[in-house]
């Protein structure tokens, strides 16, 4: 619960605002596009709770940082930051298409089949946006897809 509450305690900062707090906690961004705040409001945000709000634990931060596909290590899809990326698309205001689909999905326990899912709708958005594809995000779209043997007809949701 705590996660889910703080995740996007950075998302409405001003770029300078994120870039300082990423800064502030020594964080080194690994690759251009972490810059843009798509990204780096995951990484600003996991120090913003730490630092104003005391929030220490480790699973907790990490899932913060990660929820963006920023985050570093083999803790960047553990299940927690796997839930945050579900429920911002599944709780969005937004409609669009494909969330029923992937309220489905989500709400039947077929996480790996969502993370999927929604990798191909946000790689989909990023790109209609202008906005760089993280390849953390690249690689784990790949890494699922081959994994579920997914084909073409998998992504005729919207």
């Amino acid at each position: 619960m705590t996660a889910g509450l703080l995740h996007d305690s950075a998302r409405d900062l001003e770029l300078e605002a994120q870039l300082a707090l990423v800064q502030e906690a020594g964080v080194h961004l690994l690759y251009p596009c972490e810059r843009h705040p798509v990204y780096l409001h995951a990484l600003a945000g996991a120090y913003l709770v730490f630092r104003e709000l005391d929030v220490t634990d480790e699973p907790i931060l990490d899932a913060i940082a990660a929820h963006s596909y920023a985050g570093r290590g083999e803790r960047s899809n553990g299940l927690l930051s796997r839930c945050l990326r579900s429920a911002d698309l599944v709780a969005s205001r937004l409609e669009w298409n494909g969330r029923e689909r992937l309220k489905r999905v989500v709400y039947g326990g077929c996480i790996e089949e969502a993370a999927l899912l929604q990798c191909g709708w946000l790689i989909e958005y990023l790109q209609g946006q202008g906005v760089p594809v993280h390849p953390n995000l690249a690689n784990r779209f790949e890494a699922l897809s081959a994994e579920l043997g997914a084909t073409e007809s998998f992504f005729a949701r919207w």
